[in-house]
């Protein structure tokens, strides 16, 4: 592969107008300049077709699509992926800000390994608070044994690249792996589509695939409440989180999910209760 390969970034977006257009901004800013910036759009109905138009016109490396029907955020990212012309793909999201060098870190990183069987894991420095656990364990990220649950610690700075677990849903990837395992899964996570990245994330590590985070290719994640495959609603995302999750379980540790599911029931449950009780939302920060 070249030392600067082709990076074919994805950014699917779904009424998102309003932020979309400062996402487009920072990856006009990149260092690394031998990309191109596909944007899926997912039936919006507001003004994101106008955006998605006037940053094709100022940049020939910019192009998007829009979809007649609603897909889902699984779909939509596939459907992607399936447009891209580069040798790895970076997938993002339309409320994130990619730092100047965030994308030549992550290129130089995944060059300086011999081999293709690896995903880089940039740094989100976030607008939400971390998960306590991975924060006491001082961990990007922290995978439950017994409830498979994963949370996060996105904005820690380990002060070099590390191994890790797993990634979140902004991974550099090579191309033709994700194309071969079939991409994202489309039908098994519904709502929210939470745990279809780490759905992704774990056919890859099952096959063989090394996690590195890479700290200093940085991107600052504004979370937007609502919007994009984020549903409004208390309920509906705890519902989502839940069911989606052990649909993640079914999938991916086999027998394993005997005692796990019932461990997650447990102590999901408990954090709702504790949640509640002193009134704070009973959706766990988890991975997204």
């Amino acid at each position: 592969m070249s030392k600067k390969p082709l990076v074919s970034i994805i950014l699917p977006t779904y009424n998102r107008a309003s932020v979309l257009g400062v996402c487009i901004e920072s990856v006009l800013n990149q260092s690394y300049t031998n990309w191109e910036l596909f944007i899926s759009d997912d039936c919006s109905t507001d003004n994101t077709i106008k955006v998605i138009k006037h940053y094709m016109v100022r940049d020939s490396r910019i192009n998007g699509k829009t979809h007649e029907h609603n897909l889902g955020l699984p779909r939509n990212r596939n459907a992607a992926l399936h447009e891209v012309k580069g040798q790895l793909v970076f997938f993002i999201e339309d409320d994130l800000v990619l730092h100047q060098g965030c994308l030549e870190k992550l290129v130089s990183t995944y060059n300086s390994f011999a081999t293709n069987d690896i995903v880089i894991v940039p740094r989100l420095i976030e607008n939400t608070d971390p998960d306590e656990e991975a924060v006491r364990r001082n961990v990007p990220f922290y995978v439950n044994k017994f409830t498979g649950e994963i949370f996060n610690n996105y904005g820690q700075d380990p002060g070099s690249v590390l191994k890790v677990d797993m990634g979140h849903a902004c991974c550099l990837y090579p191309v033709d792996q994700l194309r071969n395992i079939g991409g994202y899964e489309e039908k098994a996570y519904k709502g929210t589509y939470c745990r279809e990245e780490s759905d992704l994330n774990m056919r890859l590590i099952n096959l063989g695939f090394k996690f590195y985070f890479q700290p200093a290719a940085v991107a600052d994640h504004n979370r937007v409440s609502t919007g994009g495959c984020r549903l409004s609603g208390r309920l509906k995302q705890t519902y989502y989180y839940a069911r989606n999750h052990i649909v993640f379980l079914l999938r991916n540790f086999g027998i394993r999910s005997i005692y796990m599911i019932p461990f997650f029931l447990i102590e999901f449950s408990r954090r709702i209760f504790v949640n509640n009780l002193f009134s704070k939302s009973s959706f766990p920060k988890a991975l997204k």
